[in-house]
């Protein structure tokens, strides 16, 4: 069934983008969720200057 208020679609709409974000495995990601993708990617950066100070 539809939510019948704003408050109920949100949480709905929340739970969805939840899901394919953090938990469902993208293809185009090696199978990985675009979160863990991000966190690998973040990982293996090269750091830069500032950072390395």
């Amino acid at each position: 069934p539809l939510p019948s208020q704003i408050p109920e679609l949100q949480r709905e709409l929340d739970a969805y983008l939840d899901h394919y974000n953090r938990r469902r495995p993208h293809q185009a990601l090696g199978g990985l969720a675009p979160l863990e993708y991000l966190a690998r990617i973040r990982e293996e950066a090269v750091p830069t200057e500032s950072q390395m100070c």
